[in-house]
């Protein structure tokens, strides 16, 4: 049987990203390396989107990234999940990453979700919070949705939904290669991603003036949040001190990463994985960082950084940095989130898909259940 299997990937950047983009980077990863496995893949993406392999399709479902037009991209969305429903049969499984409630939808009063239409098995990974309460009455409210499989990305992130009785916790991870390991530490510190305000950018600002020590911003500003830069941070950044390079690709984040004293993940609020922190420990940076969301998770503390919960204690992990062993941050990653690890996890789910799709064809299909 041919596995044929859709990727359902968010429209505000292209796959792979340009610079920034954590959930289009591992729908990049799923889809190139289950493509590598044999199996044929749909990417439901944005125009603009790229990936070289043999066994992918690429399916624009907008004509731009929409983070160019943020008042377009439900209009998208909505032209996406309709391409979905018209090329059911080009597949035999489909996999969002979109949560349940973006597929919700409300025509003349009559509320309905894009779900309820599709006749293939479905598998949903969640990469947003879930800790937003309105969203987890809604999913308690709808109990229609809890037949569905759902991967969450931490288990900080399955806490508020752990009712959904098909759920699994998958890491996220990275193809380590890519990563440069550098064994002698830098002497500045690092804020790589997006600059706003629950990210901590300016409690990371804080913790390099009280620490006396360099801070390098390699991050992106979206439209939402330029009145908050403009106000907020941009006075702060004197080019010497507190530098801000930008938005940066993939190979200029290796160098700012393997170079850096340690990362700052200074975050305001339940961030669900933090690409950023596995990245730098691949490099054997060291991560000092704010225990919200799955960080503590990720980040071992004392031994791959430090795990904190205040500026001032932030601060004082920095002068203790050179305790870190950096070939043991490198090793966490090789063990914990690692590309082959996310992907042999994912393959049980989709072993998993396919098996009830035969069933439900009447042709029998073995697959080996998923290890916690």
């Amino acid at each position: 049987m041919n596995k044929r299997i859709a990727e359902v990937i968010p429209l505000m950047n292209t796959i792979p990203p340009e610079k920034y983009g954590g959930i289009e980077l591992i729908a990049q990863e799923l889809s190139l390396g289950f493509a590598k496995k044999g199996y044929k893949i749909g990417v439901f993406c944005a125009k603009g989107s790229k990936l070289k392999e043999v066994n992918i399709n690429l399916i624009e479902s907008s004509p731009y990234p929409t983070i160019q037009d943020l008042s377009k991209n439900r209009k998208f969305e909505i032209n996406e999940f309709l391409k979905v429903l018209s090329n059911q049969s080009d597949f035999d499984f489909f996999h969002f990453h979109f949560e349940p409630i973006v597929l919700n939808c409300e025509v003349d009063s009559i509320e309905f979700n894009f779900l309820n239409f599709i006749n293939k098995p479905v598998l949903i990974t969640f990469h947003n919070t879930t800790h937003i309460g309105k969203h987890i009455n809604f999913y308690k409210k709808h109990k229609n949705l809890w037949q569905y499989n759902y991967v969450f990305i931490s288990e900080n992130q399955k806490e508020p939904l752990k009712f959904f009785p098909n759920s699994s916790v998958i890491y996220n991870g990275v193809d380590i290669k890519r990563f440069v390991f550098k064994n002698k530490q830098g002497d500045y510190l690092l804020f790589l991603g997006r600059i706003t305000d629950f990210k901590g950018i300016l409690e990371a600002i804080q913790i390099a003036k009280l620490a006396n020590k360099k801070l390098v911003i390699a991050a992106k500003v979206d439209p939402t949040d330029e009145d908050f830069y403009n106000r907020k941070v941009k006075p702060l950044i004197d080019g010497v001190k507190i530098v801000y390079v930008g938005e940066v690709d993939f190979n200029q984040k290796i160098e700012y990463l393997k170079n850096a004293l340690c990362l700052l993940f200074p975050i305001k609020w339940d961030e669900p994985f933090g690409l950023t922190l596995i990245e730098a420990m691949a490099c054997g940076t060291p991560v000092v960082a704010f225990d919200r969301g799955s960080v503590n998770e990720i980040v071992e503390d004392r031994v791959t950084g430090f795990v904190v919960t205040n500026v001032d204690q932030a601060a004082e992990a920095i002068g203790k940095i050179g305790q870190i062993d950096r070939a043991r941050c490198r090793e966490r990653v090789e063990k914990h989130f690692s590309l082959e690890r996310m992907l042999n996890a994912y393959e049980q789910l989709y072993k998993k898909l396919l098996a009830l799709l035969l069933h439900q064809q009447g042709i029998h299909f073995s697959y080996s259940p998923l290890k916690s």
